[in-house]
């Protein structure tokens, strides 16, 4: 049996060499020759084979997605929407906000009552009264030519300062708009709230609700009270009108079968009812069994859910600004957060920080089509304390390789890579300078000042890798060629004569 085993390994032992020898001289022969390599293009490529680890941060970031109830609190709900808009609301949220989040209850008129009672009795404060012009509180139709004017006033100006906030790329309205998910329907708006609730809000949103998704801009009281003005006055957050249709004939079309009309709690009845005890505990019975404390906080009946209240007093620098600004909404850091807008995982290692600084006090349209960032009215003092904590703590581990190491890139390498630019097609998506190009990528004018080329390098190697959600074919550059290309984009300063 032994003698069988070794002359099997044996057979196996010349199968080896025989299928083996050939390889290894082949080999030999075709890749004897080393190759030379930029050792800058070899680190680069250790980082996409091998992602460095992430810095570590200084404190833990809070994943505004991960918040553990996803309603509002209902302390003061009776206080911010009107009762009849809450009957319609809880008969059936869709019918009323298109994109809500909360179930249909199925619950009857009576049921309904009972509930807006209960959440009447949880009202903790009144919404301060604002002291508004006499005019501002009348309809278009009943104001005098000189009324009409400075409302109008007001109210342009609150249209400039809702179109600078952005508030469409959370907010759809009517269906359109609300690309980050995270904001309610404000196409019926004006038929829930009033322009006190609406201007506290807007003052200190944290103030009425801890963990929502929306920013604390830095308005000021003039602001807000345009942002009131064209929110209460504008067709937009205004209910539809329903037209009768015609047929072709022009004759008025048999209406279609009407569904059954909501019946809805008026002010006059809910006065008469609001202190009712009985319906007190009813409604109470009800949005336990609903389990309405599974999304929302209750007070009374927390304790069915404790939830931990989030010690957020203390907070300043960076960690601050991302709570009050909410920047996790929309921006992700080390797998936390949305992922609209770019990642800042590794920003310090990709953005000149003196441009950012001015970027965040005054964002400017770097993406024509698309993730435009509002305008928080950021003080020096917020740019400061962003800008120091992501050149300290969100960068690659280690350095990327810059081909441009304490110098601009000269003069040959840029004309080299403007020839490879539009060779590529490169302006079929990107503007370039004052040639124009297209609109779906970055402008690319001032790239340079916004981008380090080390990073600039990062991406072009691997676009899809450097950023999974880039557009932007590989073209699977040579080495010299991606140092051509670098050296193009990063010679886009603002300064420099073209780039005006």
């Amino acid at each position: 049996m032994r003698s069988r085993s070794l002359a099997s390994l044996q057979k196996i032992l010349i199968l080896i060499a025989i299928v083996g020898l050939p390889w290894i001289v082949f080999m030999n022969v075709s890749f004897g020759q080393e190759r030379k390599i930029d050792s800058m293009f070899l680190d680069l490529d250790k980082k996409y084979r091998f992602p460095e680890e992430w810095s570590m941060l200084p404190f833990e970031l809070e994943d505004p997605y991960k918040r553990v109830k996803n309603g509002p609190p209902l302390a003061n709900v009776i206080s911010k929407a009107n009762v009849e808009w809450i009957s319609r609301w809880i008969a059936n949220p869709k019918k009323v906000v298109s994109n809500a989040k909360m179930p249909n209850l199925g619950l009857d008129f009576e049921e309904i009552k009972a509930v807006i009672v209960f959440l009447s009795s949880l009202k903790e404060k009144e919404v301060p009264q604002i002291t508004w012009d006499a005019f501002l509180l009348k309809k278009e139709d009943d104001l005098s030519e000189d009324e009409y004017d400075k409302m109008d006033k007001i109210y342009n100006n609150g249209k400039g300062v809702w179109g600078r906030a952005r508030c469409t790329i959370c907010h759809p309205i009517k269906g359109l708009g609300g690309n980050v998910g995270v904001g309610p329907d404000l196409g019926e708006i004006t038929t829930k709230i009033n322009r006190n609730w609406l201007y506290d809000w807007l003052g200190n949103t944290k103030n009425h609700f801890p963990d929502t998704m929306m920013a604390q801009f830095r308005f000021t009281d003039s602001d807000i009270r345009g942002i009131v003005e064209f929110v209460m006055r504008d067709t937009q957050f205004i209910p539809e009108e329903e037209e009768e249709e015609e047929d072709e004939e022009g004759e008025e079309k048999e209406p279609k079968s009407a569904e059954p009309e909501v019946q809805m709690l008026t002010e006059k009845e809910f006065d008469n009812i609001r202190k009712d005890t009985a319906l007190v505990e009813k409604g109470r019975d009800i949005v336990e069994k609903a389990r309405c404390f599974v999304c929302h906080d209750i007070k009374g009946i927390s304790e069915l859910m404790p939830v931990v209240e989030k010690k957020r007093d203390g907070l300043a620098g960076f960690e601050k600004l991302l709570y009050e600004i909410r920047c996790l909404s929309c921006h992700r850091i080390q797998n936390k957060g949305g992922t609209y807008a770019p990642n800042l995982t590794i920003t310090g290692s990709k953005i000149h920080m003196s441009w950012e600084k001015e970027f965040l006090q005054a964002p400017d349209i770097i993406r024509p089509l698309s993730q435009q960032m509002p305008k928080f009215n950021l003080t020096e003092d917020d740019a400061k304390a962003a800008i120091e904590y992501i050149e300290k703590n969100l960068h690659t581990k280690e350095p990327l390789p810059n081909p441009f190491e304490g110098g601009a890139p000269p003069a040959d390498v840029v004309a080299a890579g403007e020839k490879l630019f539009y060779e590529k097609g490169c302006n079929t998506c990107h503007a370039e300078g004052t040639k124009g190009g297209g609109v779906v990528g970055p402008n690319l004018q001032t790239v340079g000042d916004r981008l380090q080329p080390a990073y600039i390098l990062y991406h072009l190697k691997n676009p899809q890798q450097a950023n999974p959600q880039a557009v932007e074919p590989n073209f699977v550059l040579s080495d010299d060629e991606l140092k051509s290309l670098v050296g193009f984009l990063a010679d886009h300063v603002q300064n420099k004569e073209g780039n005006k």
